[in-house]
């Protein structure tokens, strides 16, 4: 049915826009060290503190979206998410920005799960990893559009301006789509989607007794990790080892979040046409990308700026590309009864290594004065979860079927 891609081009749109706002905290950092003078382990607070909102309202959030239906759910979650950044535009330091950000973050928390229930609501099985993998591009394009947008705003008028244009951009769609997305309104399914494959056992919680399931989850923890640790120092790294000014780091920012927005749709592609049975494997080639590029880092700095940009474009395959894959595997284990519980399992486990990862990657570098080591390390856990991945991978594409 024709519709169904137009309500996901709304959607895609609309989260590109809560995407714009929410990531474009990572390209603003450096502004941020200035205007609140922070340390280089402060730095690792700001990311985490808008997914800090996520770790404890993702499952109540998820299950808001299976009973409220998408459209209130996901709307009043980017309204919450412009509100928390127009509060911290206006922040007078940086314990109470920190606070606004951890209120964005909990109204971002429910987007993801909502958007998760709509794609089991709209799509049957051979349509989903497309169909997510376009609204993950979604997100990347949003990214790139604040890496190469707010730097040159906050370095003409501020800080305080560019989030208050994060804020704006982020209410757009609540504004604009209320009407579009009225077909979203319920929670029940809205288009038919044959196919869908059996909920895995017979409660909300059976997935706390599946073995494979917690590996999968576990595996979106370091994956989490490995996404922050670049989305928190990458721009720090491309100024103090790199020697790029604020816009500079903003360009390969850029390039990072336009390789995960590439491979999120290539891969959420192949994914639907090669190995659906397998989606897993998926997951354990992004690692593999991401363990050769961190460990490229953590060996070679490179400043020549294209050869910086081609580096940072496969280091967001690696660290962003694998998102659309897990998620789609997240909502199929649901089906669709709990694809937005599932969902919201889902970014929990992610929000985990969101919080954990920069804060590893801080300490390593304060402790080693040197990015070489935290890249390693990084290098060493995407090499980790491709090993998990490819072990536990038949077990964890089984639940997917039962």
């Amino acid at each position: 049915m024709a519709g169904r891609w137009l309500l996901l081009a709304v959607l895609t749109t609309s989260y590109g826009a809560g995407a714009f706002g929410m990531l474009g905290i990572s390209p603003l950092s450096p502004t941020l060290v200035e205007g609140f003078s922070l340390s280089r382990l402060q730095v690792a607070l700001i990311v985490p503190s808008i997914y800090l909102g996520g770790l404890f309202f993702s499952l109540p959030g998820g299950q808001l979206a299976d009973r409220l239906g998408v459209r209130k759910s996901f709307l009043g979650g980017l309204a919450l998410g412009a509100a928390g950044l127009a509060a911290g535009a206006w922040s007078p330091g940086f314990p109470a920005f920190l606070a606004c950000l951890f209120v964005a973050g909990i109204g971002w928390s429910v987007v993801n799960p909502a958007l998760g229930r709509a794609i089991i609501d709209l799509f049957p099985v051979r349509e989903r990893g497309i169909a997510m993998g376009i609204k993950q591009m979604g997100l990347t394009l949003g990214g790139v559009a604040s890496a190469l947008v707010l730097p040159s705003i906050a370095a003409a008028l501020g800080w305080r301006a560019a989030i208050v244009t994060c804020s704006v951009v982020v209410a757009l769609p609540v504004a604009l789509t209320w009407r579009v997305l009225g077909s979203l309104g319920s929670g029940t399914a809205v288009v038919g989607a044959g196919g869908a494959p059996r909920r895995a056992g017979t409660g909300r919680w059976a997935w706390l007794r599946r073995p494979a399931l917690l590996a999968f989850f576990a595996t979106g923890l370091v994956l989490g990790m490995v996404q922050a640790a670049v989305l928190s120092y990458l721009p720090l790294y491309a100024v103090q080892a790199l020697g790029f000014d604020a816009i500079g780091a903003g360009f390969l920012v850029a390039c990072s979040q336009a390789g995960g927005a590439v491979s999120r749709l290539a891969l959420g592609a192949a994914s639907d046409r090669w190995l659906t049975g397998q989606r897993s494997l998926w997951l354990a080639l992004t690692g593999a990308v991401g363990a050769i590029i961190f460990a490229a880092y953590a060996a070679w700095p490179v400043s020549a700026p294209g050869l910086a940009g081609a580096l940072a474009f496969a280091s967001g395959v690696g660290a962003y590309g694998w998102v659309g894959v897990f998620f789609t595997i997240s909502a199929e284990v649901g089906g669709r009864p709990a694809a937005g519980l599932l969902s919201g399992v889902a970014f929990a486990a992610i929000v985990v290594g969101l919080l954990v990862g920069p804060a590893a990657f801080g300490l390593l570098l304060v402790r080693w004065n040197s990015y070489a080591v935290p890249w390693a390390v990084f290098a060493a856990l995407a090499t980790l979860v491709t090993a998990a991945t490819v072990v536990a991978g038949p077990a964890i594409d089984r639940e997917r079927e039962s």
